[in-house]
């Protein structure tokens, strides 16, 4: 095995070498997938998902979280842009993988609502918390209707602390990228790649109805609601921060600054001002991960009562840690991100502060009594933009420019009316 490990960074590909368009034609995709209008369009252009085969042993590092290898002459399934972070290594520019002489495309086997009795079907999403908060009732919707099947489900090794506990609907718990057997073991794949990103209906149409109606299913919304319990270490472990800092549960309410994405990252300023706002009525434990710990710190120095405000930052070494502190809590604030679909799963109360996506199509489907939202109110509002990009319409570093619009008191108002519900 290569001593060295390479460190896969998926917010900076500019650090590694490009695809070749012979790579791309190996693989049957291209280098920018197609949008289309309907689900029926997306059905007919198959993800760029691909099968790399791996030509040196390697151990990497994806997103500083879990030591991974792919070994010698395996094959491995992929998204394109783990691959492009993955087929050379950045500090050698040695090759690692290879285009597969297998096309996904050609072993592609989409479940559109078909019997799984006695069947396998494996799920997978390279998204994030949400994205898989998303698929959970769905999975949970198969397994009741056919408990004689076998779900096989792969995710990023970082959100598996929180996966690992939905023993309720996953057989088999498994690592992106994977191995290409499991594509064979399977009877049929459920793939969620672009069906948010590529697709026009997605602006119109509520996440997990959006992901339901993908597979062919139909489930009513009172089943759409993910539900898991968070690990009893990890609760205990929350309680003893919670005792040093003299808070008590239920006591405090947790607010998450900052999403995956600047777009959807209100500016620190507007932080500034909803946090002075709730901190004249309620003790706010912020939590991020622990990377974000010292701009927390001192983001916290700017506040008008920052005594009462604590950082969870330093002590949320995974997912589970902060599942775990939302239960103990009395609500969450956060922008568009997965702390509120997290709160839900969880029956605690959640308010949502939306600009580049409108509320509904994110918590539609939640009780009224759990979820509240606001909107964001400007012209260029709701612009539907993805991925690690900066607003194009931003004057504060990047962050989008539609939280601005935002009226605090307003926004303050509908989050004490869900905090009396």
């Amino acid at each position: 095995m290569d001593e060295e490990n390479v460190r896969l960074v998926s917010t900076n590909a500019r650090t590694f070498v490009p695809i070749s368009e012979s790579e791309l034609a190996a693989f049957g995709v291209t280098r920018e997938a197609k949008y289309v209008q309907t689900l029926e369009e997306l059905r007919e252009d198959p993800p760029n998902i691909v099968i790399s085969e791996c030509v040196k042993e390697i151990s990497f590092m994806q997103n500083n979280f879990k030591q991974q290898t792919v070994y010698k002459r395996n094959k491995y399934v992929s998204s394109l842009s783990i691959y492009h972070q993955l087929h050379y290594n950045p500090n050698t520019k040695e090759r690692i993988m290879k285009p597969s002489d297998l096309q996904f495309r050609k072993l592609y086997k989409p479940y559109r609502g078909q019997d799984l009795t006695n069947k396998t079907i494996l799920f997978w999403r390279t998204g994030g918390i949400g994205d898989l908060l998303f698929i959970k009732p769905i999975m949970v919707h198969i397994k009741k209707t056919f408990p004689n099947c076998t779900i096989l489900f792969a995710c990023g090794p970082q959100y598996q602390p929180m996966v690992e506990t939905w023993e309720d609907c996953i057989d088999k718990l498994i690592d992106l990228p994977f191995n290409v057997s499991y594509l064979w073991k399977a009877d049929y794949h459920a793939v969620f790649e672009g069906v948010i990103e590529r697709c026009k209906v997605a602006h119109t149409t509520n996440c997990y109805r959006l992901f339901t109606k993908w597979l062919g299913l139909e489930i009513p919304d009172d089943e759409l609601i993910p539900k898991q319990t968070p690990k009893t270490e990890k609760i205990d472990y929350c309680r003893n921060i919670l005792k040093e800092w003299g808070l008590d549960e239920k006591a405090f309410i947790i607010i998450q600054p900052r999403a995956s994405s600047p777009i959807r990252t209100p500016s620190p300023a507007f932080w500034k001002k909803v946090v002075d706002k709730i901190t004249e009525k309620y003790k706010v434990v912020i939590t991020d991960s622990p990377k974000q710990n010292e701009m927390m710190e001192q983001f916290i120095k700017t506040l008008a009562n920052k005594d009462s405000v604590y950082n969870f930052c330093n002590f949320s070494k995974g997912i589970d840690d902060t599942i775990a502190l939302t239960l103990l809590s009395k609500g969450v604030v956060a922008t568009d991100t997965a702390i509120n679909h997290i709160a839900i799963s969880l029956g605690v109360k959640a308010f949502g502060i939306f600009g580049p996506f409108p509320s509904y199509i994110r918590l539609d489907t939640y009780p009224k009594n759990l979820c509240s939202s606001i909107d964001a109110k400007i012209s260029c509002s709701p612009c539907y933009l993805h991925g690690h990009r900066n607003c194009p319409n931003s004057d504060t570093g990047g962050h989008s420019k539609c939280y601005d619009s935002l009226d605090v008191d307003e926004l303050y108002l509908k989050f004490e009316e869900l905090m009396n519900k």
